[in-house]
């Protein structure tokens, strides 16, 4: 069964934004009772995954410069959660990013419902 985020990054993050989603993503994996598995939370990229086969979330601190297909939409992102535990840490850092950055035409979010 399909259940999906998605986001529209039109924006690059500065370095405090990157900086304090970072902090972000290290309190969702304290509270996350190991539903998620961090895999990466560098300077440009934050990866985790839930356990249970789910794909793999993945949030750039530099929105995309080349598209890797004709017709690409740079800003459009999205991930499958299937409505697992993990999807409310996917859905909580967006918010998250959303509420930060504040201008829908700069970082927008929505899901399925």
């Amino acid at each position: 069964m399909g259940y999906t985020n998605y986001w529209h990054q039109n924006i690059d993050f500065t370095e405090k934004q990157w900086k304090t989603v970072q902090e972000e993503v290290k309190y969702i994996e304290e509270i996350s009772n190991g539903n998620i598995h961090l895999l990466t939370n560098d300077s440009n990229e934050i990866a985790f995954n839930g356990y249970q086969n789910c794909e793999t979330f993945v949030l750039n601190k530099n929105k995309p410069k080349i598209p890797e297909y004709e017709g690409q939409d740079l800003a459009f992102n999205c991930c499958k959660t299937r409505e697992l535990p993990y999807d409310i840490y996917v859905w909580h850092l967006l918010v998250f990013c959303a509420g930060m950055i504040n201008d829908t035409d700069k970082f927008s979010i929505s899901r399925d419902r």
